[in-house]
């Protein structure tokens, strides 16, 4: 596949989440994907695309509207798609989720086969609470 078309699929991957259509998600990735998120928040792991597939309705069902992303940059180089964004999310608790992302994928055959996601872990972690401490 061809440059521009991942950056499509990336971009389609960012209003799958947005309006929180997980089975949209999956259709983007490959059935042996893997997400990886920044360490130091609750949401911080290396998931198989099951175990990353099944976290997000609890993540969804703590909002009252979509993640709204603004896309602020897109660099890509044959497989490799990289986006720089802002989301914002209305919450149940009233807050609003407003974090930076930087999102790095890589592709294969069209479709998403890994994720790295850069977020603001002390954000997420006075939003959402801390990480419990092993």
């Amino acid at each position: 596949m061809n440059t521009e078309h991942n950056i499509e699929i990336a971009k389609n991957y960012l209003k799958a989440v947005g309006n929180r259509d997980v089975e949209a998600v999956a259709e983007l990735m490959t059935e042996d994907a893997t997400w990886w998120i920044i360490p130091g928040s609750k949401f911080s792991g290396d998931y198989k695309i099951n175990n990353f597939l099944a976290e997000m309705p609890a993540f969804f069902a703590l909002a009252t509207g979509d993640l709204e992303f603004e896309i602020l940059q897109v660099l890509a180089e044959d497989d490799q798609v990289a986006i720089v964004a802002k989301g914002n999310m209305p919450l149940k608790s009233g807050a609003n989720y407003n974090s930076d992302y930087s999102f790095f994928f890589t592709f294969r055959d069209g479709k998403i086969l890994s994720g790295r996601e850069y977020l603001d872990g002390v954000l997420v972690n006075k939003i959402f609470g801390a990480p419990e401490r092993s």
